[in-house]
């Protein structure tokens, strides 16, 4: 009789030590953010793909906005690892999708100083065509991680004048250095504030500074 009732108060400890190593493991596993494991670029990353991306494309829809850096007919040139050619013929050379350091150099030797105006600042040709939502990512993306990133940022930057939290002054320092000082310099300047300037800016750089230079191939409209 005493062996039996040791026998069942054993089988209760076993049981209760049991249901409490479980009740452990299964908070540890509520209590999992996966987000913790992430670097920040990864995190923006899903936040740029899950979140800003489809949003700018219903806005996009919405106001029929249409901008080169979004046609299908955009594709990788080859001829470097960060540029796009125009596949529908309008423009002739290849350009980067997006300003940028990466890109503040001259791509074509024809060119001298003359800074390539990306894709995002030029117009628009009647045979523009947009690339659906579920690829709207395509002429951003990069095997390259720094230039993918790059493209990413700068897009957020100039659509919302903000960049993770802040204005995305280093973009106009790679453009015009001369804006970017005359910008800093305003007593009212606010980092942390919206720029609204900022792509309507340096579309006037990029033409003031390649003016007369020839890139067309058939008229854009």
């Amino acid at each position: 009789m005493i062996r039996s009732v040791t026998g069942v108060v054993s089988k209760h400890e076993l049981l209760v030590r049991i249901s409490i190593t479980a009740r452990k493991a299964l908070n540890r596993l509520l209590s999992f953010r996966p987000g913790s494991l992430l670097s920040e670029d990864m995190k923006y990353q899903l936040y740029f793909y899950r979140s800003y991306l489809p949003e700018l494309y219903r806005r996009h829809v919405k106001r029929n906005q249409k901008n080169c850096l979004f046609c299908s007919r955009l594709v990788k040139s080859g001829c470097h690892r960060y540029c796009l050619k125009c596949s529908a013929g309008t423009y002739i050379k290849c350009c980067p999708p997006l300003p940028g350091l990466l890109y503040a150099v001259p791509v074509h030797a024809d060119d001298e100083d003359a800074l390539p105006v990306p894709w995002y600042f030029k117009k628009t040709c009647s045979g523009f065509k947009r690339l659906p939502l579920y690829r709207y990512w395509r002429n951003l993306y990069s095997v390259f991680p720094s230039i993918a990133m790059n493209n990413y940022e700068a897009l957020e930057g100039l659509e919302r004048g903000l960049s993770s939290g802040t204005r995305p002054c280093h973009i106009c320092a790679t453009v015009d250095y001369g804006l970017y000082r005359r910008c800093m310099s305003q007593p009212d300047f606010n980092a942390a504030s919206p720029c609204t300037r900022i792509a309507n800016e340096l579309k006037k750089a990029y033409m003031s500074r390649n003016a007369g230079t020839p890139e067309v191939s058939r008229s854009a409209v």
